[in-house]
């Protein structure tokens, strides 16, 4: 049975609600795990959910921006696959074109270094993506299960993604949330 859409959504609201996660995820991503390795292991996780949360925002303003339709979901496959193939094209061109040859050393390292990820890592984003598919439900319950099977090396996906919204809405470019417009419950205006 097919996921329902939300209907009315403003594809602009999606691109500011995502837009603050990444902006969390860069300064989590920003951290110098050289300085502090004991915090590098602590923020591993919650930087992976946040991209795997960031990429699903982007795809689902991504869908909204191209059908008018927001699908709910997590699953960063199913969210991918609704985007035109159009788009999808160019996310994978950057994908392959930039990521991948940025992250070679590195996926190069934890093949050799860490045997007991399933080997190799496949570079192309469909099957990264299948890898991380779950990602956002599985990692932020990692204590739930030992059986899960998320494999997230997706983290460049959002800067991608996030640059595919400015083509289609260059517009966009300089939107940014006021003070005002955030407020906590517990503070009066």
């Amino acid at each position: 049975m097919p996921k329902p859409f939300l209907k009315g959504i403003d594809p602009k609201n999606i691109f500011m609600h995502a837009r603050g996660f990444h902006l969390a995820d860069a300064v989590i991503g920003n951290f110098n795990i050289d300085e502090n390795p004991e915090m590098g292991a602590e923020l591993v996780q919650p930087a992976m959910v946040l991209s795997a949360f960031n990429s699903e925002l982007f795809l689902k303003c991504i869908i909204c921006i191209e059908t008018g339709d927001v699908p709910t979901g997590h699953h960063l496959v199913y969210l991918f696959n609704l985007v035109s193939p159009k788009t999808r094209s160019r996310i994978e061109h950057i994908w392959n074109t930039e990521v991948v040859p940025l992250r070679e050393p590195m996926w190069r390292t934890i093949e050799t270094k860490l045997p007991a990820i399933e080997l190799p890592i496949k570079r192309d984003l469909p099957s990264a993506l299948m890898a991380a598919n779950k990602a956002f439900e599985e990692i932020r319950y990692s204590y739930e299960s030992k059986n899960k099977k998320s494999r997230f090396y997706v983290s460049d996906l959002p800067r991608v993604l996030g640059r595919i919204i400015l083509q289609l809405k260059p517009e966009w470019e300089h939107l940014r949330r006021s003070v005002k417009e955030i407020s906590r419950p517990d503070q009066k205006s």
